[in-house]
């Protein structure tokens, strides 16, 4: 079927209209799709962007968490600096980096060439180390609140890595010295967001030097008084072996009496028995010339003989004399034993001892200032219960009573010495009836160098040299004295349970 034209034109012109409407159509969705490819571009950008800046906040991160984990440990000093110097310079892309020491604008560490390198680690590069101290305002002693950026004019340290800047921080470090850390770079300065990161991290390095080198001052404190401690405990064993040796001294006297009287009986006895051995002799002699002459002895004439010479009374007086030299000499050696045991030093371990044995061994030395008009009552027994305490030293204490009583009763009186159980204690009592003190005197008792002795009789020593026996012994002292009555020392033990 022909069309005719108007249909014909008609049916163009619909057909127009169709291609016009799918070709704005088209372009439309091709305008549609340009911008969603614009939109996804722009978003992928700025995930790349968003990525990026988690990737470097990661490793900001990563590099303050290993920096303060090493501020934070237990490590020296020196593996500290050394490990932030590293992780710095890896953080930072450095191609060398150093710590340096300051002082009036001198580098102190000019004898230590090791250097950071990125490729290499730590090595000695003098060449590095020169160029950063010729670089570095050592001069200034102002501590910078930041890091600083300076460019470097065609300085290569080899022929592949040419540093074309430097940049540092300092910070204070003991005394007037001053530290420096300092990276040089190829790169023209680094990133400014890096710079918060970098501060950061040195105020944890700062911390952790403050903390060290504290550290190091109190430990060198320690040792010093560690030191002063020793010295004063070795003086503290001198006084007291000194005050021990003049304690002996004003009773070497009467201690030399006590041994002058075993040893006068012992040389009369052997000159007695000097005597029986003559007459052994001469009875010998005339036994001999009995037999030579009889050419016999018989019982008789061996009986006149014997009762010429009284060889009875020879035999039963010589076995008394014998008998009584060995007493004395054993008087002998247990004075010179007491003696040798009061005077050692001894160590310083405090082991179970006897306050019984102690105050015995005591009366012995110091026994004879007690005159004929002295009388000592002492209720000591072996049922006083043992404590851990040093006896040489404890004897000592005892002396110096003993001693201060006999003075204080010049014209005779009575020494008392008991003890008392109180729970977990025992008290000893030493009690003398002589002249007393007032409180002002009883105040002072213990302090060194007072006494009330006349000059040259007493030291003022020995009392508070007792007192730090005391104290190191846990033991307590308590005075009650009255004038022209007497005194009472009570000294209170911890004992063994």
């Amino acid at each position: 079927m022909t069309l005719s034209k108007e249909e014909l034109e008609k049916r163009v012109s619909v057909l127009e209209r169709k291609a016009l409407r799918e070709k704005k159509a088209r372009q439309l969705a091709e305008n549609q799709l340009e911008k969603y490819s614009l939109d996804i571009y722009e978003a992928n950008q700025s995930l790349k962007g968003a990525l990026a800046d988690s990737k470097q906040k990661q490793l900001e991160l990563e590099y303050l968490a290993r920096t303060s984990s090493d501020v934070a440990s237990e490590i020296p000093l020196n593996d500290m600096i050394s490990n932030i110097v590293m992780l710095t310079g890896e953080f930072c892309s450095a191609s060398y980096g150093l710590l340096i020491i300051s002082e009036n604008g001198q580098d102190l560490s000019d004898k230590n060439k090791k250097v950071w390198s990125l490729e290499q680690g730590w090595q000695e590069n003098s060449k590095a180390k020169e160029l950063a101290v010729s670089l570095l305002p050592l001069c200034e002693s102002t501590i910078m609140d930041s890091w600083l950026v300076s460019l470097v004019d065609n300085s290569e340290l080899d022929e592949n890595r040419p540093i074309n800047s430097i940049f540092y921080t300092n910070f204070a470090w003991s005394g007037s010295k001053v530290g420096w850390l300092a990276f040089l770079s190829e790169d023209e300065g680094i990133a400014e967001d890096l710079l918060p990161v970098l501060n950061t991290s040195k105020e944890h390095l700062v911390s952790g030097i403050r903390r060290r080198l504290t550290d190091i001052r109190i430990l060198k404190r320690n040792v010093q008084l560690q030191d002063s401690l020793s010295k004063l405990e070795k003086a503290r064993r001198q006084l007291i072996q000194s005050e021990k040796m003049a304690s002996l001294g004003q009773l070497a006297a009467g201690v030399a009496h006590e041994i002058n009287n075993p040893i006068a009986f012992i040389r009369s006895n052997l000159e007695v028995l000097q005597d029986y051995l003559n007459d052994y002799k001469q009875l010998n002699t005339q036994m001999q010339a009995s037999f030579e002459k009889n050419k016999t002895l018989d019982i008789s004439r061996f009986k006149d003989i014997c009762k010429k010479v009284d060889l009875d009374y020879i035999e039963e007086d010589s076995e008394d004399l014998l008998q009584s030299n060995i007493e004395g000499l054993d008087r002998v050696k247990e004075i010179v034993d007491n003696l040798k045991g009061f005077s050692h030093s001894g160590d310083e371990a405090l082991v179970e001892t006897s306050l019984n044995d102690c105050i015995q061994a005591a009366l012995k030395i110091a026994g004879n200032m007690f005159k004929y008009q002295h009388k000592i009552d002492n209720h000591m027994s072996t049922d006083c219960p043992l404590i851990l305490g040093i006896s040489g030293q404890l004897q000592q204490v005892f002396v110096n009573l003993f001693v201060n009583a006999a003075h204080a009763m010049e014209d005779g009186g009575i020494l008392t010495i008991d003890y008392t159980k109180i729970n977990d204690a025992v008290v000893i009592h030493i009690k003398d009836t002589g002249s007393g003190m007032d409180e002002e005197t009883v105040n002072q008792l213990f302090t060194p160098f007072f006494t009330t002795k006349p000059v040259g009789v007493g030291t003022g020593l020995g009392l508070s040299v007792s007192y730090a026996i005391l104290e190191a012994h846990g033991a307590q002292v308590t005075v009650d004295s009255e004038l022209n009555v007497g005194t009472t020392f009570n000294i209170t033990f911890p004992v063994i349970n």
